[in-house]
């Protein structure tokens, strides 16, 4: 439990350093004077730009959370590798994309949320191959070892 509960805090803290440092390479790149935590779609929501950071730091913690959580289903050894992607991409997008459309990263449109879900299966999918080539590789390490010492 204790694993659990600092995965899911050290999330939290990977997700607000992220989002933080993306904030401010984004203020840099569009050549703004002034820190913006996200778009001006966003921003333009808050009486203070203050306010606008706060909500964003409580976004991109619960963004932190979500991935945390999601890797959490990894944890369970009962269930298979097909049960395991399918619960762990459930849980990333029901949980991403609402805070990806509360943070203003696209205009709420169909197209847009279309776009966003095929970019999104797109990065899951690539990520879930680069983690089972790398999980294959370990597996064939410890098989080898095992191998040379019988």
């Amino acid at each position: 439990m204790k694993k659990h509960i600092f995965l899911i805090i050290q999330g939290i803290i990977l997700g607000e350093f992220i989002g933080q440092l993306f904030s401010l390479l984004f203020s840099y790149l569009y050549g703004l004077s002034n820190y913006v935590p996200s778009a001006p779609t966003f921003t333009n929501h808050f009486s203070r730009p203050l306010n606008a950071v706060l909500v964003s730091v409580i976004l991109w913690g619960l963004m932190g959370l979500v991935f945390s959580a999601g890797a959490l289903v990894y944890k369970n050894e009962r269930w298979s590798i097909r049960k395991k992607t399918i619960i762990n991409f459930i849980i990333y997008y029901c949980g991403f994309a609402p805070l990806a459309i509360l943070a203003g990263w696209f205009p709420l449109t169909l197209i847009n949320f279309s776009i966003f879900t095929g970019i999104f299966i797109l990065i899951f999918i690539v990520m879930w191959f680069i983690n089972m080539n790398i999980a294959k590789r370990e597996l064939n390490q410890i098989n080898k070892k095992i191998k040379s010492q019988s």
